[in-house]
């Protein structure tokens, strides 16, 4: 029996929302869902996260989200928006030899971390529009 495959979602949530906003990010998890996959993580893009996720110390949210690193078939990263933990979330993943797809949008090309595009194990790939950005992932979790 083939089980749903089971994507850790990783975005900016510290670092701002200042290139690509919640609603867009919600778009993207649904896109996720509609290509039947399993979503991990989708706390980013609930309302009132911020004071939610206040309720943890650092530890806790480093160790959760660690936990569903490993929970993980493959990481989304959403890298539009400049993040240290998404950085290291996708680090981790390598590290964990679980395939990573850093997205971004094509408008900020030059602008995208050379480190995390040149990191084997990573697939980078830029996107116009969300029909697109669902080409990107469907073809990336086939």
């Amino acid at each position: 029996m083939n089980r749903t495959r089971r994507v850790f979602f990783s975005c900016s949530m510290r670092g701002g929302y200042s290139r690509v906003k919640q609603a867009e990010l919600r778009k993207i998890l649904d896109i996720i869902d509609e290509l039947g996959l399993e979503l991990i993580s989708r706390h980013q893009t609930q309302a009132n996260f911020a004071e939610r996720e206040s309720r943890f110390t650092e530890q806790q949210i480093h160790d959760r989200d660690y936990r569903w690193l490993e929970e993980a078939d493959s990481v989304i990263a959403e890298i539009t928006n400049p993040s240290l933990g998404v950085g290291a979330e996708i680090a981790d993943a390598v590290h964990l030899k679980i395939p990573v797809l850093a997205v971004y949008k094509r408008e900020y090309d030059d602008q995208i971390s050379a480190y995390i595009r040149g990191k084997p194990g990573v697939v980078c790939r830029a996107y116009s529009d969300h029909r697109e950005l669902k080409e990107v992932i469907r073809e990336f979790v086939q």
